[in-house]
């Protein structure tokens, strides 16, 4: 999975910053969902680079296509570079916690990608975490 110029073009064309990041999702074959639960702390989960659960509690399209666009970052990144973030078949968690655009790093692509897709944001850079494995299966 990539992010091809393609799938950015056929994204352009849609009405809203948050349908244009949906777009790349499903040209990049990610799925994006809606989780019920909002626990305040948690904007979305990515889970091996190929599913992303978004908060369904999240405020508005604004601060949803923010977040989607980080998530999108961190699954493209975590199925094309195994091992940059965390090993495959993990998951990571993406906090409702906006920091400012990275110089490098995680965040710095999510802010360009919702810029191209319309965002007027000063970041769409958020803090994340691998949750610790209990080692019991859960």
């Amino acid at each position: 999975m990539a992010v091809s110029e393609r799938a950015i073009g056929n994204a352009l064309g849609w009405p809203t910053p948050l349908a244009c990041l949906y777009s790349i999702a499903m040209e990049t074959g990610i799925g994006v969902r809606d989780y019920p639960h909002d626990d305040g702390h948690t904007a979305a989960i990515v889970a091996d680079g190929k599913v992303i659960a978004l908060n369904s509690g999240l405020a508005d399209d604004g601060l949803r296509a923010d977040v989607l666009a980080m998530a999108l970052e961190v699954a493209i990144v975590m199925a094309n570079r195994p091992g940059t973030i965390c090993a495959p078949g993990e998951f990571v968690v993406i906090t409702r916690h906006r920091i400012p655009v990275p110089s490098a790093g995680l965040g710095k692509f999510a802010t360009l990608m919702a810029r191209t897709c319309g965002r007027d944001t000063d970041s769409a850079a958020f803090e994340y975490y691998i949750p610790q494995s209990t080692g019991d299966g859960r």
